[in-house]
């Protein structure tokens, strides 16, 4: 199986809508009130920023493997940091949004680290093989 960073990114995409989703469920299950509703919004404000931050991700990756040495470190950090900068500004937005469950939001960034895990966990049997181990593999018979 190739692994590639777009396959990885569309695994972690759909790993974070379906941990998202799951956590509204349970939220409305929950909460059975009006208070489900601003937790879903926060889980679905946290949900498009997460996505947002993976594809932001794909791009840097991207886009660093065909630098020079010297400028990737610096361009990997600054991109690191300002994808802290907008989860920080996401959070602030939840917190002076009377409509968002300031919850809901931090629960629904724990989606992204959640997804790593799941695509981490269902990808651990498909090793990555060297080019040596591909022409040193013997034919079945």
């Amino acid at each position: 199986m190739d692994y590639t960073v777009d396959g990885f990114v569309s695994k972690m995409i759909k790993a974070i809508i379906g941990i998202s989703v799951l956590m509204i469920i349970g939220g409305v299950a929950f909460f059975r009130s009006s208070l489900a509703i601003g937790f879903a919004l926060g889980i679905i404000m946290s949900l498009a920023l997460n996505i947002t931050k993976v594809l932001w991700l794909r791009y840097s990756v991207n886009r660093a493997v065909n630098m020079e040495s010297g400028t990737v470190g610096a361009y990997i950090s600054i991109h690191y940091v300002l994808r802290y900068v907008l989860t920080g500004l996401v959070l602030v937005a939840a917190h002076f949004l009377p409509v968002v469950d300031m919850f809901g939001a931090v629960l629904g960034l724990l989606a992204m680290p959640f997804a790593n895990y799941v695509v981490h966990f269902l990808n651990r049997k498909n090793k990555v093989q060297t080019p040596d181990e591909i022409e040193n593999k013997e034919p079945l018979s």
